[in-house]
């Protein structure tokens, strides 16, 4: 594995025409196995505990697998192709949604790599957030 920075920005916009943004910056790991790109950290929400998080891809399936572990477990898939349901739990709530991808793009290079998805989050049958995420990472020199 290869030690690489994380930039990752999730701008939200709600129904009622709220907006949020989530932001994470740090450092985590980079691998490349079996024809697949894996980035992996530790990221810190607001109010939440430290959770593991996986986001496997690939460019030629275009298609994107988002994984955090406990307390705060999950596993999101993003394909334009279909919409993929997938819960999200937080303690001891557990929460349904639906994604439905508008737009992914995934840029890979020697040494760094840009993810870009637009997708909507539904709930219900209803949009419960429209959403725009950016992942850029960097392998990171050592001297």
């Amino acid at each position: 594995m290869k030690e690489v920075k994380i930039n990752l920005n999730n701008k939200q916009k709600f129904p009622d025409g709220r907006k949020d943004e989530l932001t994470y910056e740090g450092k985590g790991e980079y691998k490349y196995k079996n024809g697949k790109h894996y980035l992996i950290y530790e990221e810190k929400s607001r109010g939440l505990k430290e959770v593991k998080t996986i986001i496997r891809f690939n460019e030629k399936q275009s298609r994107i697998l988002l994984k955090r572990s406990q307390p705060n477990e999950m596993r999101q898939v993003f394909d334009v192709k279909e919409n993929c349901d997938f819960f999200y739990n937080l303690g001891s709530h557990k929460m349904k949604f639906e994604t439905d991808t508008k737009k992914l793009h995934i840029e890979t290079s020697p040494g760094r790599g840009e993810i870009a998805v637009e997708y909507d989050l539904i709930q219900n049958s209803k949009i419960f957030a429209s959403n725009n995420l950016k992942i850029e990472y960097r392998l990171i020199d050592k001297e």
